[in-house]
């Protein structure tokens, strides 16, 4: 046998790390039937080739522990990062689908590669420059099912994004959805959500910029978006919902005795994704509440504050442990004993920022604190997705990142207090109130 023959039969490390791309790519990606019509041989661009090295070899290195192989894989993205940016200054590159999807593979390359917090905003900043892509190419994208496809991935994570850091979807980008309504399947529960997110990251933006005050102004907008998720998984189809699992073994992987398993991936994507955002709605709520209940003059009476606060208090503590039983679902240890971890590493993908939010959230006790942190370590070492570690490490810490989980409300004068109160009787007359110039009581805390 020669030495060529012999050499086609051992695959190259490119094409290894090619083939654990394209099984890895079914939940990455959400609609992934894209990824092999730009993944072909023929017409693979050098970027997208070496963002797509960067990422396989990464998840080979994680899985086999060979830090050599991570390096030729930090090597790779230095070029995929480089050849990128040739393109992006190119007028007939910078729009085409191979340029936004290595866009998109680099970001996933931090997710499995990050070994501090610095990854978590590089990875923002590669989710930001695919949404930046996605309005450069405007409405034309969405003569082609490729471009509807990557446009609702990049929707997905700029969401996500946005919901981390507390800022507002882009205007833009609410303006190119209003034309993707008129090709993609409105209909289906994802698309119907996301519209509801979008308005989630606008509320959550003006409560922390003060665009909206008033507690009981504050509530009754949260009340009114909690509703519109409530309403969304009202009538979902049958295979969207999910089996509740009993059993005492495996504590360490399943919390409080009972684990849901869903038809697919995406679906408990879904639902996660209500349930966070139902959580940190109900924060804004508790966290008004607590504030107003020592205000000098209270928007709300004892026994309402109290009942209000005990229903946000009810509903987070449900989402919370709805989400601690999703997580089994994203870990294949648990449910398939027999399936390699290097390819199904992905699943676990999904679950990072749903477990880290139940684990950090006001109400989580220190056993579900130390539960949550523990489990992403081991979707870290065991799924080799090395940003699950860093989480971990900043849960155990109680480390504040960048992500802001909640606008926190500020204490206001006795003269703002009073104006807000008028605002929310006669909102109409707030410009002619006037208030005696020695009302202008200060608690100690705004003066630091």
């Amino acid at each position: 046998m020669s030495a060529r023959q012999i050499q086609s039969i051992f695959p190259t490390l490119e094409e290894r790390s090619a083939a654990v791309f394209g099984t890895m790519a079914p939940t990455w990606f959400q609609a992934f039937d894209f990824v092999g019509v730009l993944c072909r041989s023929e017409n693979l661009e050098a970027h997208l080739q070496a963002s797509i090295n960067a990422v396989g070899l990464a998840s080979l290195a994680n899985a086999s522990l060979a830090p050599e192989m991570m390096a030729k894989a930090r090597w790779d993205y230095v070029k995929a990062l480089r050849l990128t940016n040739e393109a992006l200054r190119s007028p007939t590159s910078v729009k085409k689908d191979s340029t936004l999807f290595s866009v998109m593979v680099l970001s996933i390359y931090e997710m499995i590669s990050g070994t501090n917090e610095v990854s978590l905003d590089s990875w923002a900043e590669h989710v930001k420059g695919a949404a930046a892509l996605v309005r450069l190419r405007g409405p034309e994208q969405f003569k082609h099912p490729v471009g509807q496809r990557m446009f609702l991935q990049v929707t997905s994570n700029l969401l996500l994004n946005c919901i981390q850091r507390t800022i507002p979807m882009p205007q833009h980008f609410i303006e190119l959805r209003k034309e993707a309504e008129k090709v993609i399947d409105t209909d289906s529960p994802a698309w119907r959500l996301s519209g509801v997110l979008i308005d989630f990251t606008i509320f959550r933006a003006k409560v922390k910029d003060r665009e909206i005050v008033g507690p009981r102004i504050v509530i009754n907008q949260a009340l009114e978006l909690d509703q519109r998720l409530v309403d969304e998984f009202e009538d979902l189809p049958e295979e969207w919902m999910y089996e509740i699992v009993y059993t005492s073994e495996n504590p360490h992987l399943v919390w409080n005795g009972n684990y849901h398993v869903y038809q697919e991936y995406l679906m408990s994507h879904i639902w996660n994704a209500m349930r966070t955002s139902r959580i940190m709605l109900h924060e804004v709520i508790r966290d008004q509440l607590l504030s107003d209940s020592t205000a000098l003059i209270p928007h709300f009476t004892t026994g309402e504050n109290a009942n209000r606060l005990g229903t946000s208090t009810d509903v987070m503590l449900e989402m919370q442990a709805d989400i601690l039983a999703s997580v089994p679902h994203h870990t294949p240890s648990l449910l398939n004993r027999n399936t390699s971890a290097v390819f199904d590493n992905s699943r676990s993908y999904f679950v990072l920022w749903p477990l880290f939010l139940a684990g950090s959230m006001d109400l989580a006790t220190e056993p579900i604190r130390m539960w949550a942190a523990a489990r992403l370590r081991d979707i870290g070492e065991s799924m080799g997705i090395r940003q699950a570690v860093v989480i971990s490490e900043v849960l155990m810490r109680r480390v504040t990142l960048k992500w802001d989980t909640k606008p926190v409300p500020q204490l206001m004068t006795c003269r703002k207090q009073v104006q807000a109160r008028w605002a929310e009787e006669k909102p109409e007359d707030i410009h002619q109130a006037r208030l005696p110039e020695n009302s202008s009581l200060t608690y100690e805390s705004e003066r630091a």
